[in-house]
């Protein structure tokens, strides 16, 4: 496997590199400091997945996605940042991005999302990007996603699936928690979206989140936002 790492800072290229090879002891790491220098990689040799920075000189991260997703829709691309903002992640998913993480993220949580990502399974989000998303929605005005509809009428079960969705769960490890079938838990979901009228894991966790259900913290008493507990994962896998 080959993984390219695009980050302008070199001590931050090297650690993630030594984490990428943790996770993967088999892994090829290959390092850009920039997106002229990831497009020249991409064109010399066959990339697996990209790791980009939002930020780089020159063109920044967004309009490299845009390249690469353009250019080789084959290979996934996570965006790995410091920045939450709810506007970089509509782009970027927008554009294809395979996941966006933040830079806080665990070791196994950077596992997870390449594995997410390599096998087709969708998009994976930190927990405080989601939380963002939703938070945005909130604005007067703002039209840049769709609401979901919170619901009172989930059964307990339905209720208790969306819980372990908004943790980031697949349908296989909700099905080994909760003794059930994944056909079972696949039709559950069905009618989850359905009830809350939305047509991905996504917009079902912001939705779970509105509601309480999901991962969202508490916000204190002054109105500020906690800051999302770095050693947790808590990420989502569009269906």
């Amino acid at each position: 496997m080959r993984i390219m790492i695009v980050d302008d800072h070199a001590l931050v290229r090297r650690g993630m590199a030594h984490v990428v090879r943790e996770c993967f002891s088999e892994a090829e790491v290959t390092e850009a400091s920039d997106a002229d220098e990831a497009i020249r990689v991409m064109e010399a040799e066959r990339i697996d997945i990209a790791l980009v920075d939002v930020r780089l000189p020159d063109v920044d991260g967004l309009d490299l996605l845009h390249e690469l997703r353009t250019r080789w829709p084959d290979t996934p691309v996570i965006m790995l940042t410091t920045f939450d903002h709810a506007q970089y992640v509509r782009r970027a998913l927008a554009e294809g991005a395979a996941g966006y993480l933040l830079k806080d993220a665990t070791p196994e949580d950077l596992q997870q999302a390449i594995k997410v990502a390599l096998s087709g399974g969708g998009n994976v989000l930190s927990p405080r990007v989601i939380q963002n998303l939703f938070e945005t929605m909130d604005v007067p005005g703002d039209q840049g996603e769709p609401r979901p509809r919170t619901s009172t009428n989930l059964t307990q079960r339905e209720t208790d699936i969306l819980a372990l969705l908004s943790e980031g769960r697949s349908n296989r490890d909700i099905s080994r928690a909760l003794f059930l079938s994944e056909k079972t838990v696949k039709a559950h979901l069905a009618a989850v979206f359905r009830k809350l009228g939305v047509s991905n894991r996504t917009q079902a966790a912001m939705a779970a989140v509105s509601m309480g259900i999901g991962p969202r913290a508490a916000r204190p008493a002054g109105g500020e936002r906690p800051e999302a507990p770095a050693t947790k994962s808590s990420m989502v896998k569009n269906r």
